[in-house]
């Protein structure tokens, strides 16, 4: 669906983003989950809301007309205000009994959902990226990249069984999801150089994923280095396979922030390698957490140069409104 909707840093110079992660609720779903999006929303006033994975429970969510209504439920508070939205698919959201490409067209439908299929030849379903112009012209000045992490981790090599790689290792870490592959780091290279040649210069970028990449964990290995800030007492979870994406941003030199999900206890900000890595914990309230961890992060991009981002706490938001 074409629609005429272009992001655009304010006449201030910044862009504001919230961001939120494992919503993962159902059509039945904790009434604080849609009160805290609310709150975080009339909080932080965002220009795009971006959804990072398992942004539904496909265990338990499980047909189209399920997945229709719950849409609608959890799209309103972005449609109601205009606010341009997108997402990336989690590894919950393949649960559903519906295809992805069938689940990205329902969301596409919703009138301010500017996500998009993937292209051709580039696995995974939520592949795409987003431009942000310039506050004084129409050049791209920014760039939001979303990558689909799949599933479940299956073999890449034809007679090579699934469970003789699943193995047990010093890193704790590392589990049975899925890794980006080469052909969707070959899909990111071309187009950053795209937005390069059309802006004239390396365009600044955020990129949105749902399982965290390897380098996340020397994050939380050096948290006075990576200077960390939030929660990260659970295991990071990513997978068994280190895709090289984090490498291939570096090359670029474009991706300054990658915020990603997955974990639903652990909420942290952390820089490495000049790159800020946060981690959203869960949104939702169906799903095991502490109470305080729920909630989204605010990034606020400058279009001058540099970025903050901040912790947006959905439960004290409704404690407040109570």
């Amino acid at each position: 669906m074409d629609k005429n909707i272009t992001l655009r840093f304010r006449k201030n110079g910044t862009f504001r983003i919230l961001m939120i992660s494992d919503l993962q609720e159902t059509v039945n779903y904790d009434p604080r989950a849609l009160r805290g999006l609310e709150a975080m929303i009339s909080k932080t006033r965002p220009d795009l809301v971006v959804f990072g994975g398992d942004n539904a429970d496909g265990r338990h969510l499980k047909t189209e007309a399920e997945l229709s209504r719950y849409l609608e439920i959890f799209s309103r508070p972005m449609e109601e205000k205009k606010i341009p939205w997108m997402h990336v698919f989690g590894n919950h959201d393949y649960d559903i009994d519906v295809p992805a490409k069938k689940q990205m067209k329902m969301y596409a439908a919703c009138p301010h959902c500017l996500s998009k299929t993937s292209p051709a030849g580039v696995p995974g379903v939520s592949n795409y990226v987003v431009p942000v112009l310039s506050s004084k012209s129409d050049l791209p000045a920014y760039a939001i990249f979303a990558f689909d992490t799949m599933y479940k981790l299956n073999s890449p090599k034809a007679g090579v069984p699934v469970e003789d790689i699943l193995l047990e290792g010093n890193e704790p870490w590392t589990r049975k999801w899925d890794t980006l592959t080469f052909d969707q780091i070959a899909w990111y290279r071309r187009e950053s150089k795209k937005l390069e040649k059309a802006a004239g210069g390396v365009v600044r970028a955020m990129a949105v994923m749902h399982v965290p990449p390897y380098e996340f964990q020397r994050v939380i290995d050096n948290p006075e280095k990576c200077r960390l800030e939030g929660f990260a007492d659970q295991k990071l979870q990513c997978s068994m396979f280190n895709s090289g994406v984090f490498s291939a941003m570096l090359e670029r030199g474009d991706v300054e922030i990658i915020a990603a999900g997955h974990l639903h206890r652990d909420n942290f900000a952390g820089e490495y390698a000049g790159i800020l890595c946060t981690l959203d914990g869960c949104a939702g309230f169906s799903v095991k957490n502490f109470d305080e961890r729920r909630g989204g992060r605010l990034f606020v991009i400058n279009e001058k140069g540099g970025r903050k981002t901040e912790f947006i706490s959905a439960a004290a938001l409704l404690e407040e409104k109570e």
